[in-house]
């Protein structure tokens, strides 16, 4: 009877939009866009008469509350590998499933995936500054992952995963969620120099050597649509999964190679009608880097999911216990393949 009255329940929401999509009237809408999402309350927490000198392009304490550290322990591989990702909800966070590729046609233990939330500085812990400490960072076990196509190579497309922790992630000054496209963002397309990369500490430019202590980010330019129609120093793998609407591509300026910041996110900075502050909105999830590179311009042409396209996928995954509908269900009812 249950499975009966969800199922009517989807049917009705879906003939309400009428192919439009509208994230606010789906069941699982009201875990995103919290009060504080997209924004840095560790700045509230920081005495006013402090200036804080930026170091380069490094971030500071609590910038980018929403950005998570993922540690992946491979089979037969001795270390762990690090990728990035980003908190959408208490108990959701978006990453690319190409992070995942390591575990090849092998069963994922959910026991060798581990998040770390509010770290900063890798070599500390509490992470500190002239004027104070935040909390310890905080790890959390992971309980379910969704994958958009599988967990193979970024290259082959419908590059995102998410993952469901075991318990809800603590939000304070220096953990919390970034705001998700909804309404005005949805139907903005934001191009030209409007983006910012947050490169976890695994970036490799010409400022920094790879494996850096601190968090550093880097500014953007989306590219135009116009431009990034399947151009041909992509993967033919890419091409056959994915459309231009899915993807684009960011043009990162005084770097060449990021061949660590899988996962992570690509947000832009906007202010709504009617609101006093700006927010950072997640526009994309970091894919993968292409081959093709401008190096006396020290430029780099990478690919990027755009999560709106993928908002739906999102959100019907985004169910705090094991029930879902059957894909073959979901499938039927909305006309997309899972």
């Amino acid at each position: 009877m249950k499975i009966l009255i969800h199922l009517a329940a989807v049917i009705l929401y879906i003939n309400l939009v009428e192919g439009d999509f509208d994230p606010t009237l789906h069941a699982n809408y009201k875990q995103l866009n919290e009060a504080e999402c997209g924004t840095n309350p560790g700045d509230e927490l920081r005495p006013f008469i402090v200036q804080i000198p930026r170091n380069k392009r490094e971030a500071r304490l609590g910038e980018f509350p929403w950005v998570v550290l993922i540690s992946l322990h491979y089979p037969d591989v001795q270390e762990s590998h690090k990728c990035m990702g980003t908190i959408i909800a208490r108990r959701f966070i978006l990453t690319a499933s190409s992070c995942f590729a390591g575990y090849g046609n092998e069963e994922i233990s959910l026991n060798s995936v581990f998040v770390v939330a509010g770290e900063w500085d890798l070599s500390t812990d509490p992470d500190c500054e002239e004027w104070g400490c935040a909390p310890k960072s905080t790890f959390y076990q992971i309980d379910k992952i969704s994958f958009l196509h599988t967990n193979a190579p970024a290259q082959n497309g419908k590059n995102l995963a998410l993952l469901r922790t075991r318990l809800p992630i603590n939000f304070n000054g220096y953990v919390g969620p970034i705001c998700v496209d909804y309404g005005e963002t949805l139907r903005r397309e934001f191009n030209g120099r409007f983006g910012i990369r947050v490169s976890g500490w695994g970036v490799s430019n010409t400022d920094y050597q790879q494996n850096n202590k601190l968090m550093v980010f880097g500014d953007l330019d989306i590219v135009p649509s116009t431009w990034s129609a399947l151009p041909d120093f992509l993967p033919d793998s890419f091409k056959s999964q994915e459309t231009d609407e899915s993807y684009f591509l960011i043009q990162t300026l005084n770097e060449t190679s990021h061949k660590s910041d899988t996962g992570g996110p690509v947000m832009v900075n906007f202010r709504r009608k009617g609101s006093k502050h700006h927010r950072y909105y997640l526009y994309g999830v970091f894919s993968f880097e292409t081959a093709f590179a401008i190096v006396a311009k020290a430029e780099a042409l990478d690919v990027a999911a755009k999560v709106r396209y993928h908002l739906k996928w999102i959100l019907d995954n985004m169910y705090l216990k094991d029930f879902k509908l059957p894909d073959k269900i979901l499938k039927l009812i909305s006309g997309s393949d899972y």
